[in-house]
């Protein structure tokens, strides 16, 4: 489907809930693609929240025995959220 940033804007819950790939067009030409995450089933949700939940609690655990997360991160190579930094922020 084409639709132009204007109309995306519009209806973005729309195209979100709706899970079909959107080509999105400036004046008639396209400029890019919207595409939604595939949805999760409830299964994979309650695996995620259980795996956030056990993340949680480690990252307590670890801070409860003096352990300075960031910093431990840091010097791994990677942000807070455990991402890799960029080469320039190491």
């Amino acid at each position: 489907m084409k639709m132009g940033i204007k109309e995306f804007r519009e209806r973005l819950g729309e195209v979100a809930r709706g899970g079909e790939p959107v080509q999105l067009t400036d004046r008639g030409r396209v400029i890019g693609t919207y595409t939604p995450l595939p949805r999760m089933s409830d299964e994979q949700r309650r695996r995620s929240l259980e795996a956030l939940e056990d993340l949680r609690r480690v990252q307590e655990d670890l801070r409860a025995a003096g352990v300075d997360t960031e910093k431990w991160l840091a010097e791994m190579g990677l942000d807070p959220w455990g991402v890799p930094l960029p080469a320039h922020d190491r």
